[in-house]
């Protein structure tokens, strides 16, 4: 079975016969009219819902149980014949729409999937009750007195089984697949309120005689509460609720109490048959809509967080793969300062700037002295790491705003925003000590090495970068025909 223990086979064919009687003297001294049709054979939702359940190959184990229930069910309102007739047409009956609806279906019973409903409700409450009313209708018509024609036994006849299926089988199967998920704790004032009331207004509506106040479309009220039940609560607990509200139905009507009383006992017995199955089958399909769309809404918005989670991921990816971009096209790959491309693209910015608002600017060029010699004699590998120290040197004593850049093989520029030229020879100075003070170690020596600065800053004869560059340029070398490791700055 679904969501419970499966009990021995004593067992269930035990509560199937004794259910079966049950529901059968129910349905017989409870709920059936004056000519001994009843307005819901409910021992059917039971047997079907059980062949629903179990395998094929029990069913006649079950089958061979349901013929005496029916005997002493059906006792002694109908002979043993009779009887036998009928159940052999509700076994038949609830066999084929089980096996239609499993051929159908997955083996799953799930009344909260519109698929299944739709096919519980073609087969089940349709179909199958369609053929066996001809069959339960010719026994009616032919052996049981009765002025009632042919028709009105089998549309009787139809509805009676269709109601019974229709308000045991549904209940049935929800409670056991939803019962592992109950709990007092889910239990609010709300429908401790509501359902009392609701079966206090039912018995008052039901127990009446009829009063040009009651119409006989009255109680469509209840579809509403159980769509408001349906919406609030879930199915299982509005299909209870219909059940119960069916029960008082049925009861009084059949005493010939409530708005459906001023119709003759046929015309009673069907338009109380058509309001319980709209009432039912309207909460049923209101459940299984509402579900669903929970579902779908429920689906949507984890697709809408999925798809979230990938757009931050693939901006996050993005973003990263353009400051990866940004990186390879702005800093130099050996010693991931800024490059002569970064360098060009933000100078002309600055010297414009501090043109404009008449701000200092200045500009530190500065070659390694001898390089060429370090690498022939060291090697290239020392080389590199002589460009690499000369960097960490520096940029422990620049500002963040000035723009570090190496602009050639071992040519290095610094160009200083609000900086006068005073200011950026000071920071020269202070950068040739520290670079004196450097060691490179190469196998089992130490390389030191110096360099050589032109210090200039922009004027109105430096209106450009390009002219700005050129001079410290010039003054860089004039270091170096100095006598290299030399600071060489002007102004003019």
């Amino acid at each position: 079975m679904v969501g419970i223990h499966t009990p021995s086979k004593l067992w269930q064919l035990l509560f199937l016969a004794s259910g079966y009687i049950v529901l059968g003297k129910i349905s017989i001294h409870f709920a059936t009219m004056s000519e001994g049709i009843a307005i819901a054979w409910l021992p059917n939702g039971l047997i079907l819902a059980l062949f629903l359940l179990r395998p094929t190959r029990e069913w006649p184990l079950y089958a061979s149980v349901i013929i005496p229930a029916e005997i002493i069910a059906d006792f002694p309102a109908f002979t043993y014949v009779q009887a036998i007739e009928f159940a052999l047409i509700n076994i038949a009956e609830t066999m084929l729409s089980a096996y239609l609806i499993r051929r159908f279906t997955s083996n799953t019973h799930n009344f909260h999937n519109l698929h299944y409903v739709l096919l519980f409700i073609i087969i089940a409450l349709c179909l199958s009750p369609m053929l066996s009313a001809i069959f339960g209708g010719l026994v009616y018509h032919t052996q049981i007195e009765s002025q009632s024609n042919f028709l009105a036994f089998w549309r009787i006849w139809l509805f009676g089984d269709s109601l019974g299926i229709l308000l045991i089988t549904p209940l049935l199967l929800s409670w056991l697949e939803l019962k592992h998920q109950f709990s007092y704790r889910s239990l609010t004032l709300e429908p401790i309120i509501m359902i009392p009331l609701t079966l206090i207004f039912a018995y008052i509506l039901f127990s009446n005689d009829f009063s040009p106040n009651l119409l006989p479309t009255t109680p469509i009220i209840f579809i509403l509460v159980l769509l408001w039940m349906s919406y609030r609560r879930g199915l299982m607990e509005s299909l209870t609720m219909s059940v119960l509200i069916s029960m008082i139905a049925i009861y009084f009507t059949v005493h010939h109490q409530g708005p459906f009383s001023i119709f003759s006992p046929v015309q009673n017995t069907l338009y109380l048959q058509e309001f319980i199955a709209a009432m039912v089958v309207s909460t049923l399909f209101f459940s299984v809509l509402l579900r669903q769309m929970n579902e779908k809404t429920d689906q949507l918005e984890i697709l809408s967080k999925n798809l979230e989670n990938q757009v931050a991921e693939k901006t996050s990816a993005l973003q990263l793969a353009n400051q990866k971009l940004f990186e390879l096209a702005t800093t130099d790959p050996l010693t991931h300062i800024y490059n002569r491309r970064f360098l060009l693209e933000r100078a002309e910015e600055e010297v414009n700037r501090g043109l404009r608002y008449q701000s200092d600017l200045s500009l530190m060029l500065f070659d390694i002295d001898l390089f060429k010699s370090i690498n022939d004699t060291y090697g290239h590998h020392a080389g590199d790491k002589v460009l690499i120290s000369l960097v960490e040197a520096v940029q422990g004593r620049i500002r963040q705003n000035d723009i570090f850049a190496r602009i050639g093989g071992e040519e290095f520029v610094i160009l200083m925003p609000n900086t006068a030229l005073n200011e950026a020879v000071a920071l020269a100075k202070k950068l040739q000590k520290r670079i004196e003070e450097v060691r490179v170690p190469i196998n089992n020596t130490e390389i030191t090495f110096s360099v050589s600065f032109g210090v200039t800053t922009i004027s109105e004869h430096r209106h450009t970068f390009d002219i700005l560059l050129n001079h410290a340029d010039k003054l860089m070398y004039q270091a170096k025909n100095a006598g290299r490791n030399r600071i060489i700055y002007s102004d003019e």
